[in-house]
């Protein structure tokens, strides 16, 4: 009895733990019991394994959820190291295309977002959002995806414009072949029309987009002509043409003999050789004879004498330039190509009028002619006045031109006079 009343509170605080003992038993079973653990957003979730609350990405049954330190489940956008990822208002991690607030993203299968090139040839900016009917800029190279999200390639149409994309689905720019075709694309990736010049080239390109090769085509009214790279011709002649340095075609005149009057003259007065009657066409008599000084007729047309090649002629040491300045002056006359010549010669004082052959008595034949020496061609003869140009009489009629050294009339040879 005594024991008893000297222990009782001991008795009593040892019969009280026996008494609790099995209530807090039951309170730590509960709190560590495999599962979930609380309410809504207020959840938690003890793993079997550890009986520890899980943290970090956690799956379970076949779900991803993300707990933060302390065990409280997470919800919406995620950073967890370098991978981005959205969790549901269930706490599952979405998977697959998901859109959301009307943007569409796509999570990989583990939840992680999706980014960059796929596939199927689609792209998912840094956001996860998919490009759709819209450019992108990836690595400084240009894409262009449609309504479905997939990168285009080959020859589009895109608000009016034309443009090219090669076979991984990049804009082309600059020059392209396209089934055997040049086209030319701008910086900007346009299709490229009418002229383009690169350095000292000109190119065309017609309303197509097409490179004009290895044909001629008229342009604002103009004729060019293009070599089979595409090159522009210039400087030179084509099938007919004559070409400037400017590119512009204009057909060749095809120049034909200067016409010559045949008449039936009679024998000149012999002075001192008799006349020889010339193989080509007979030019018509002339109004005076012998010094052939200059006096003309009334006529608009100024007609030569049959030549009497009297003596000699004393050529002395002549100015070629002047001759040939005395010959452009004589440009829009009306005469034949002898008195042409004869009328050039005038000028440093040579008096000489014959048929086209006689001149050749005048000089020497030379290979390198200088403006002012007498063209002798068969049946026709002309002033040299450089740049393969000669002033000819008896043209179309018997006006007096500036044309090219070629004519119709077979050329003999340059004489130089003097």
């Amino acid at each position: 009895m005594n024991f008893i009343e000297k222990h009782s509170k001991i008795l009593a605080v040892a019969l009280c733990a026996c008494a609790c003992g099995p209530v807090l038993s039951t309170v730590y079973a509960y709190e560590t019991q495999p599962g979930w653990h609380g309410e809504g957003k207020n959840r938690s979730y003890v793993l079997e394994s550890t009986r520890q609350e899980a943290t970090g990405l956690t799956e379970i049954n076949d779900e991803l959820y993300y707990f933060d330190q302390d065990g409280k489940l997470q919800f919406g956008w995620q950073t967890v190291g370098n991978d981005v990822y959205y969790f549901t208002s269930e706490g599952t991690a979405a998977t697959g295309k998901t859109s959301l607030q009307g943007t569409t993203y796509n999570f990989q299968e583990d939840g992680m977002l999706l980014q960059g090139w796929q596939d199927d040839g689609t792209y998912f900016n840094d956001q996860g959002e998919q490009v759709k009917a819209s450019w992108m800029e990836i690595d400084g190279v240009k894409y262009y995806f449609d309504a479905e999200g997939y990168s285009v390639t080959g020859w589009q149409d895109i608000e009016g414009k034309k443009y090219y994309f090669n076979e991984d689905g990049s804009m082309a720019t600059g020059q392209v072949t396209v089934d055997g075709t040049t086209y030319h694309l701008t910086d900007a990736g346009e299709l490229k029309t009418g002229w383009i010049t690169e350095g000292d080239n000109s190119f065309y390109y017609n309303e197509n987009g097409e490179q004009v090769k290895d044909q001629s085509i008229d342009i604002e009214g103009k004729k060019y002509f293009f070599d089979a790279n595409g090159v522009m011709l210039k400087d030179t002649t084509k099938d007919g043409y004559t070409i400037a340095s400017d590119g512009v075609a204009t057909e060749t005149v095809e120049e034909s003999a200067p016409v010559q009057e045949e008449t039936q003259t009679q024998a000149p007065a012999q002075s001192q050789e008799q006349t020889q009657t010339p193989a080509q066409s007979t030019p018509q008599t002339p109004s005076n004879s012998g010094s052939n000084n200059g006096s003309s007729s009334n006529s608009a047309v100024q007609q030569p004498q049959a030549p009497s090649n009297s003596g000699s002629v004393n050529t002395g040491s002549v100015s070629s330039s002047a001759i040939a300045s005395a010959a452009l002056a004589q440009v829009g006359v009306n005469q034949d190509c002898t008195m042409l010549v004869t009328n050039a010669l005038k000028a440093v004082g040579i008096n000489f009028h014959g048929w086209p052959s006689d001149y050749a008595s005048l000089g020497s034949w030379t290979s390198n002619p200088v403006p002012g020496d007498i063209i002798i061609y068969s049946g026709h003869v002309a002033i040299y006045i450089g740049n393969g140009q000669a002033v000819h009489g008896g043209w179309n009629g018997y006006t007096t031109v500036v044309f090219s050294v070629n004519c119709s009339n077979a050329l003999v040879g340059y004489i130089h006079v003097g």
